[in-house]
């Protein structure tokens, strides 16, 4: 297995957790919702860093598929 094929492997586990471990779900305020209770609804910084660092791996996963499509 070469280094890429490695990288590309651990990249796939590391986004499969990231997916079961990350609750997606948006709580969207209704009109009956108060705004201290629509306040919470607001992402949290930490969230905020998984969604963006979970972007970037799909992203990186994407760049390498190709690429390891062309080296076989």
């Amino acid at each position: 297995m070469s280094l890429l094929e490695t990288i590309w492997f651990l990249l796939s586990i590391i986004i499969i957790l990231i997916v079961m471990l990350v609750d997606p779900k948006n709580y969207q305020p209704s009109s009956n919702t108060s705004n201290i209770l629509g306040s919470f609804s607001n992402s949290s910084s930490g969230q905020e860093f998984i969604y963006n660092f979970s972007t970037v791996l799909i992203l990186v996963f994407f760049v390498l598929t190709p690429i390891l499509s062309l080296q076989n």
